[in-house]
């Protein structure tokens, strides 16, 4: 009877493991993905003098896209609250560009990595999520 307890509890303890890892896999791809769109349109302004472009408007709707796609799993993990602020930045973006600001909108993208970059640091799966 006390090998079925032992063999439960080694199941669970491998299922929490493997929730983890996923929980992990799915942070570090969404927020990597966040980061790769920013430097997408780093590099375009660093091309291009006038950002109310048509390449400009692609390259944040993109951001946008992708980032409202992460956003859906990874309010599953954390209080949506606590990773608003890149959509809120995202928003910013998009009347930049509108408006042809290009330091506010280096400014938005300077934000959304450091975003990114704090929530990889929250959010990732550790010792303490797993006991």
């Amino acid at each position: 009877m006390k090998v079925f307890h032992y063999v439960n509890f080694a199941l669970i303890f491998l299922f929490i493991i493997a929730v983890c890892v996923v929980e992990d896999i799915v942070v570090n791809n969404s927020l990597n993905q966040v980061k790769k769109d920013c430097y997408e349109i780093e590099n375009q302004l660093l091309v291009s003098e006038d950002i109310n472009t048509m390449e400009m408007s692609l390259l944040v709707d993109n951001l946008e896209y992708n980032w409202t796609n992460n956003e859906s799993l990874l309010c599953y993990m954390v209080n949506h609250k606590s990773i608003q602020e890149i959509g809120t930045e995202i928003s910013k973006m998009k009347s930049y560009v509108g408006s042809n600001d290009k330091d506010a909108l280096k400014v938005s993208i300077t934000s959304i990595k450091y975003y990114a970059d704090n929530y990889l640091h929250f959010m990732g799966a550790n010792v303490h999520n797993i006991l």
